[in-house]
């Protein structure tokens, strides 16, 4: 509340497990109850937004929030890897298959939603059929904002002992993975052309203002506008990346 009260029009609950949140707290509330909470008691918050989710740890909590669109529409997962037996080496909590149907159920809710993803590439024993699965998993979910990061060795853990990957290997798979995320963001970005958006502006520079849509994409505009201020916007064209647009 202080936040908006301070011109403040977007919030981000983040941290590094936040679908673990309140499980210390009386009566154990979830993530989803705290986000219900803050949308109720907060009305002037115009936009929430969640950094990153464990579809493992999703409640029936969660689902009813999808109608709220205060709420943004662009969920990042923690997947790191699109096989089970690797995710299990991984002592993950979630299986392929609970990312899958939580992306078609969610998609099914609410279908401008994008998903985003965590991925590891050449973790320990990953086989060339289990790389496959992963980028696999990239299309099947059709994930488009993806950050990949190519395994490295830390001493003392269980994955240390496993038998590695070669370097070179583990190279050239992240940068397969990236090149696939490279195509699924222009492949969608190609369709937002002529869709009107919601622009949240983070900086104003020569007369360009720069910020991000509700989908966490980036937008230009070719007018100065206040930073902090959202918004709506027409989009015209993509370049390198990033959606050109004017305001409506």
């Amino acid at each position: 509340k202080t936040l908006v009260n301070n011109g403040y029009n977007e919030v981000v609950l983040t941290g590094v497990d936040i679908t673990d949140y309140g499980r210390d707290l009386p009566g154990q509330p979830n993530l989803f109850q705290l986000v219900k909470r803050i949308l109720n008691l907060i009305p002037d918050l115009k936009q929430l937004r969640l950094s990153s989710i464990d579809c493992a740890e999703i409640t029936d909590d969660f689902w009813p929030l999808l109608q709220e669109k205060r709420l943004m529409p662009h969920f990042h997962l923690s997947l790191q890897a699109g096989n089970d037996l690797i995710l299990k080496r991984m002592k993950r909590r979630h299986t392929c298959q609970q990312v899958f149907d939580f992306c078609q159920k969610a998609r099914s809710i609410r279908n401008d939603i994008v998903f985003g993803a965590d991925i590891i590439a050449g973790f320990p024993t990953e086989t060339e059929d289990m790389f496959q699965d992963s980028l696999n998993m990239i299309l099947d979910c059709n994930l488009t904002h993806l950050h990949i990061f190519p395994y490295s060795v830390r001493e003392d853990t269980p994955a240390a002992r496993m038998p590695q990957v070669p370097k070179n290997i583990i190279k050239q798979r992240a940068k397969l993975l990236r090149e696939a995320g490279e195509r699924q963001m222009n492949k969608y970005l190609s369709t937002q052309i002529g869709i009107s958006a919601i622009m949240l502006v983070e900086q104003t520079k020569e007369n360009i203002s720069f910020g991000k849509s509700q989908h966490f994409t980036k937008i230009e505009i070719n007018d100065v506008i206040k930073e902090g201020k959202i918004v709506h916007c027409m989009i015209t064209n993509i370049n390198k990346g990033v959606l050109n647009a004017h305001i409506i």
